[in-house]
């Protein structure tokens, strides 16, 4: 059995780590015989040094590690590049043969689930997807959320234009 865990980044730390915990935790409990590829998505935002990307791989190692599940089968992929949830999937799309993965699982926030679900709905047509949430968020998350999700087709468009001119 081979599962993909698409793992959305965000620019806030503890609601980063919150994703990562609740991803960590359904791989854990996963069968040991499962290869689970890791797309860990999410560049350098605000002027930080490091990618989510590069920040998650290492949050999953820390949580993971002493743990008796066999993440041997565990592989990680990192995109450095995206800095956004439509270009998380676009990137995701472009470098992974999602036909491949018996499971496929996105893992974001709750409050994001609208929106992200939204757009993978566009980049991943057809696909089946299951979802890992994350429950943490901010006092104003869901305000934002609101005004963000009615962009999504122009998020979407705008990440594929730009895709298109950055290869």
């Amino acid at each position: 059995m081979k599962m993909l865990i698409l793992l959305l980044g965000c620019h806030i730390n503890r609601l980063l780590t919150g994703r990562v915990q609740s991803a960590v935790e359904f791989a854990n409990n996963t069968s040991a015989n499962t290869t689970i590829d890791w797309f860990l998505s999410g560049g350098i935002k605000q002027g930080g040094a490091v990618s989510e990307a590069e920040l998650m791989v290492r949050m999953i190692d820390s949580k993971s590690s002493g743990n008796n599940n066999n993440n041997t089968n565990w592989n990680f992929i990192l995109d450095t590049v995206a800095t956004n949830t439509a270009e998380n999937f676009i990137i995701a799309n472009q470098t992974l043969n999602m036909s491949s993965y018996s499971d496929i699982f996105i893992v974001t926030s709750d409050f994001h689930h609208a929106r992200a679900n939204a757009m993978a709905s566009k980049v991943f047509a057809g696909q089946r997807i299951s979802w890992i949430l994350s429950p943490l968020e901010e006092p104003d998350s869901r305000y934002w959320e609101k005004i963000h999700i009615k962009n999504v087709d122009s998020d979407v468009k705008k990440s594929i234009d730009k895709m298109r001119i950055t290869q």
